[in-house]
């Protein structure tokens, strides 16, 4: 692992950050070009506020979900409590924190809380948003549009399908004794220094793998993920809905997969920008107008983005955590 001097993560870790929020401000400028502000008003008047609490109570089912998809990963009798308060206080830390640590800090919060290793907790963390994937990926191939799409979509369809397979033959592979063995032989003739660390957390990735390594609980955890994925879809639609937009139903899990692939890159916290430029261009295949793809985006994005903010937050004082404790963690816990 190749060692930076202080300075130099510092001044890393501020252009990825001034990267993620320059990258974010100006998808939000492509969001909104030409788009009249009474028109996108005019639409928000349009809003039934109390269907909100559809979307809203589907949100948190998928959070549920979720909790369950990564309970059943850990094992070890951890709870969908636990990892459903770990979960929160992560995409808490992802809606606030310019640093995307969420993933990190929801290990930690589990680590601390069962007392076990971090390094096994990273390592299901690791496992659980590679179903997620697997997930998006299920819901993209059951409610694929007979409709055309760009060419850079099917391109990068194509690409992730590519991954995916990829990913499966890596984990079956990785619960396998042999091939443990022979990583942990080539590693340890090397002789580096933190050779002792990577042996460490391979050995808890293998340990994990072989115990959810066989085929029932693969495909049992590839389905929690398609349908914690078709909660958040179902909530997306009913946003759209209560705008009175016209939309087949069965392009909404399509749409609704597409941008939770995408933000995955690197953004503002929480996703501001990024969020509003994939969802208005992905319904504006579906012949969504801009300035009402543009006002689903505000209202959808804010339909997960407070609840997980708030939730997050009383989770957040209840484990007695604070800011600087997690920031530390990049360099303790994560290298």
């Amino acid at each position: 692992m190749l060692y930076l001097a202080p300075e130099v993560k510092i001044q890393k870790e501020k252009w990825i950050k001034i990267s993620g929020i320059g990258l974010s401000l100006a998808l939000l400028y492509l969001a909104i070009r030409g788009v009249k502000p009474e028109l996108v008003l005019e639409t928000l008047r349009r809003l039934d506020i109390k269907m909100l609490f559809i979307p809203v109570f589907f949100v948190l089912i998928a959070s549920f979900l979720s909790a369950a998809k990564w309970s059943k990963i850990v094992g070890y009798g951890v709870s969908v409590k636990e990892t459903f308060v770990s979960l929160i206080i992560g995409l808490f830390i992802n809606n606030v924190l310019p640093a995307r640590i969420g993933e990190i800090v929801r290990a930690y919060v589990l680590a601390k809380k069962r007392a076990i290793p971090f390094s096994y907790s990273f390592s299901t963390v690791i496992i659980d948003r590679f179903f997620d994937l697997v997930g998006l990926l299920l819901l993209v191939f059951v409610f694929f549009p007979r409709t055309g799409l760009p060419l850079w979509i099917s391109k990068l369809l194509v690409g992730f399908v590519g991954f995916m397979v990829l990913g499966v033959i890596i984990l079956i592979s990785a619960g396998k004794d042999t091939v443990f063995s022979y990583i942990i032989e080539k590693i340890t003739k090397k002789g580096k220094k933190c050779s002792g660390k990577i042996v460490s957390r391979i050995r808890e990735i293998h340990k994990n793998v072989r115990r959810i390594n066989s085929p029932v609980s693969l495909a049992y955890i590839s389905f929690i993920s398609f349908f914690q994925w078709l909660c958040m879809s179902f909530s997306l639609y009913m946003v759209i809905k209560s705008f009175g937009i016209s939309i087949n139903p069965f392009y909404v899990p399509f749409v609704c997969a597409f941008l939770n692939i995408g933000i995955t890159l690197p953004s503002s916290p929480g996703y501001v920008g990024l969020y509003q430029f994939l969802l208005v261009y992905l319904l504006s295949i579906f012949d969504v107008p801009k300035h009402e793809g543009f006002s689903v985006s505000i209202i959808y994005h804010a339909t997960w983005y407070f609840p997980y903010t708030f939730l997050g937050a009383i989770f957040f004082v209840s484990e007695h955590l604070g800011f600087k404790e997690l920031y530390s963690l990049k360099d303790d816990k994560a290298t």
